[in-house]
């Protein structure tokens, strides 16, 4: 399939083809086409080439990672310390570590937009009676999300009122501690901005999010520690820093967690919004790889079965 050629039933030019229920479909479409295609080129020229590099790591890689990741973030820093060591992003005045934890938030940024990106760039729009009843789902952490996700990376795309937004979903696998986590990076910023792009993960452990979150607060406090040669001994009752810190994650990003179970369940209706232009549909969902040419992105609308 031509990319090029998918994107065209989405062009201004032919909204008046659309049923009127549906001319927001086409508006949604250009606007995060819009956002991802300068989040892209922000990427690239501020990273040149880093994507093709990173797509060889992956493929040197192989089935020493997990199918379901695309690529480790801690082989991100790698390439960008191999690479790109003097291109991450820096602040005058910034310490040592204060520059690794920058280079730390490139990295994870690629690694979102990575994983969106070698999946085929797919977007999904969530029915509005489907959002509701996600936002409502609880704190339940489903930790067996890894073997039902349906590909590396997603872009869960709603409209907004100067166009759209969204948030890129993906899977981490921690080599050195064995562990999965998923990983929330909204794109919401009123101008697409890779700077701007805040990535949150979670572990995929402990039952609840809110416990998820805790674990995750604990594992970065581990890694400061590793780095500065210090030893925190932290306090996780009631009330403390951490668990406030937990309990703030966990309400931040419980709706995403759902979004993502949901997604990676069979309980979705999900079909290529082109359909609704009179075009062929690309494929069933979920893409079994990434499409042909171009880079335009496939939009599809998911909601409750039936």
């Amino acid at each position: 399939m031509d990319r090029d050629t998918y994107a065209k039933s989405f062009a201004k030019r032919r909204d008046g083809e659309w049923a009127e229920m549906f001319r927001w479909v086409p508006r949604m479409y250009r606007a995060a086409a819009s956002r991802l295609e300068k989040l892209e080129r922000q990427a690239e020229r501020q990273f040149p080439g880093v994507f093709d590099r990173l797509e060889q790591e992956r493929d040197a890689a192989g089935d020493t990672i997990p199918t379901w990741c695309w690529l480790p973030v801690a082989r991100v820093q790698q390439v960008l310390a191999d690479h790109y060591a003097h291109r991450t992003t820096r602040a005058s005045g910034a310490t040592r570590q204060g520059l690794a934890v920058m280079a730390a938030g490139d990295a994870a940024r690629l690694q979102a937009i990575g994983a969106w990106r070698s999946a085929g760039r797919h977007m999904v729009n969530i029915h509005d009676r489907t959002l509701l009843e996600l936002r409502e789902a609880g704190d339940r952490m489903p930790s067996d999300i890894p073997q039902r996700w349906p590909l590396h990376g997603l872009y869960v795309v709603s409209e907004a009122p100067n166009g759209a937004l969204g948030a890129f979903l993906h899977l981490e696998w921690n080599e050195l501690e064995q562990r999965a986590e998923l990983r929330i990076a909204p794109d919401i910023a009123p101008t697409a901005s890779l700077d701007r792009i805040p990535v949150q993960p979670l572990h995929l452990e402990g039952g609840t999010v809110t416990e998820a979150a805790r674990r995750t607060v604990l594992s970065f406090q581990a890694g400061v520690d590793t780095v500065l040669g210090t030893e925190t001994l932290p306090d996780i009752s009631p009330g403390s820093a951490v668990d406030d810190a937990a309990r703030m994650i966990a309400k931040k990003n419980a709706f995403w967690v759902a979004a993502a179970d949901w997604l990676a369940s069979d309980r979705p209706t999900t079909f290529d919004a082109a359909f609704l232009a009179g075009t062929e549909p690309t494929a069933d969902w979920p893409p079994a790889k990434a499409q042909d040419t171009g880079r335009s992105p496939v939009l599809w609308l998911a909601g409750p079965a039936g």
